[in-house]
């Protein structure tokens, strides 16, 4: 079965290690060609620069060797990374679909192009040579770094919620002081709302499926030690230490986190190629985060009346993982 391009056109054949491979038609690298092709460098200019740094970004993940270019053995590399298995052929087919210069290889400009024109082919899926596996590069990267706001935004929003409860907890240094039992029940409420947050962004961004996560999510995250933070909260004494800077910021003014970096929304903006897309999925995701904070807090006090509390499956399922991934990457298994 073909990635490139529609039916009507007579397959491409070639031989490789004795053995024909045929590739639907028709190339990508013909469908650029003249009119086309000449629409598809103009429309350059109308892309957003956010999205060109993303593009120049992957382009130096995927070109492995610094050579400037993307060959065959680097773009195999990277789809095995991301459990993408090409088929023989498969790879040096996508790479002659968009080299315009006949090198083997993929420079920038012809990188940007192949972009470029996944964009505005929506016939081909985003299959404009191997435009999708650039776009699952930049996807998982980019879910992982909204999952990681959204908890964060969780995070400040409660504590600046109950923060008035902590106002006399005892400097760090002091021994022997008895906790409230009032500081470990808002603990208490601060697990469960997380464990519901969390399994809620998972559900949206469609990258767990009861206790197992997406492989690619769980790279991202790891990383980039995207939700470290986050998770290490779900244990008292970290909790406990959060709301002393909440506390510290009430008495001083001195912000905990960066103003200009945090804003006060609740979901964060989701990408997209298409201006009016963005904008309906910011409305949608602004929607859902207010109805998703309000239920998981509905959810949670519904949960302690019935004796049914949260238990932090997902973050402890998440914990456990990173973990496991971390051991198995310092002790040298694969």
């Amino acid at each position: 079965r073909s990635h490139f391009g529609s039916s009507h056109l007579k397959p491409i054949a070639f031989q490789r290690h004795g053995r024909h491979i045929f590739i639907g038609g028709p190339c990508p690298l013909f469908a650029m060609a003249s009119t086309k092709r000449s629409s598809v460098i103009a429309a350059k200019g109308d892309v957003p620069e956010s999205l060109r740094s993303k593009w120049r970004a992957a382009f130096a993940s995927f070109d492995l060797k610094g050579t400037g270019v993307i060959d065959s053995e680097e773009l195999t590399s990277v789809m095995r990374s991301l459990k993408m298995i090409p088929h023989d052929g498969e790879v040096e087919a996508m790479i002659a679909a968009v080299d315009h210069d006949g090198d083997q290889a993929v420079n920038f400009e012809e990188f940007e192009l192949m972009m470029v024109a996944a964009g505005r082919d929506k016939s081909s899926a985003g299959k404009v040579g191997f435009a999708h596996v650039v776009d699952r590069h930049i996807k998982m990267g980019d879910v992982a770094r909204l999952i990681t706001s959204e908890c964060t935004s969780f995070v400040d929003r409660f504590c600046r919620e109950h923060v008035s409860e902590y106002m006399d907890l005892p400097h760090p240094e002091e021994r022997g002081i008895e906790h409230k039992p009032a500081w470990f029940d808002t603990y208490k409420r601060f697990t469960e709302e997380a464990e519901l947050t969390m399994q809620t962004v998972m559900v949206l961004w469609g990258v767990a499926a009861q206790k197992s996560f997406d492989e690619d999510f769980l790279e991202a995250i790891q990383e980039g030690n995207l939700l470290d933070d986050f998770l290490k909260l779900t244990e008292y004494e970290t909790f406990i230490s959060r709301m002393r800077s909440y506390v510290h910021e009430q008495q001083t003014g001195m912000p905990v986190l960066d103003p200009a970096a945090m804003a006060h929304i609740p979901r964060p903006m989701t990408p997209h190629t298409r201006a009016k897309t963005q904008q309906r999925l910011a409305e949608i995701d602004q929607e859902l985060g207010v109805l998703d904070m309000k239920r998981n807090r509905l959810i949670a006090e519904r949960r302690r009346l019935i004796g049914c509390e949260v238990e932090p499956i997902t973050t402890g399922c998440l914990k456990h993982e990173l973990e496991a991934r971390r051991w198995r990457e310092d002790v040298g298994f694969d």
